[in-house]
């Protein structure tokens, strides 16, 4: 088979979720539908104001969009951006920061992804301060 036929890897297919990961947070919920597994599921270091943890019930790319959907009514005016970013095969990371307001936060999401390079799973951490130098 030739280089020019030859089926795209999950690195690359991975790099492009990967990519999109960020667009996504910043209120583009559809694409969860399209770079997220249909098992996906994520895991936050942190909890809601009012101590809830309602992303640990998303079993599905369709339960991330709706709570997406809910998060930016939550948080409006968030932007996030990269800092750096690096995809290895079926796993990648990706450093972040975050500005809503007067609200400077920063983070690191670990992820796995499937054969398809789509997203299956992530950890999130993230903290009170920015990840910027």
């Amino acid at each position: 088979m030739s280089d020019s036929l030859a089926p795209a890897t999950p690195d690359t297919d991975a790099r492009s979720s990967l990519d999109q990961w960020l667009v996504m947070w910043n209120g583009d919920s559809d694409l969860a539908r399209r770079i997220c597994s249909d098992d996906f599921r994520i895991r936050f270091a942190v909890t809601e104001p009012d101590g809830s943890t309602p992303a640990d019930d998303i079993r599905t790319s369709e339960d991330f969009a709706r709570y997406l959907e809910w998060w930016h009514g939550q948080h409006p005016d968030a932007e996030f951006v990269s800092l750096a970013d690096a995809v290895d095969g079926r796993h990648g990371r990706l450093i972040w920061d975050m500005t809503a307001g007067e609200v400077h936060v920063g983070g690191v999401d670990v992820f796995d992804f499937d054969d398809s390079g789509r997203v299956s799973r992530v950890w999130s951490a993230g903290g009170q301060r920015s990840m910027r130098g």
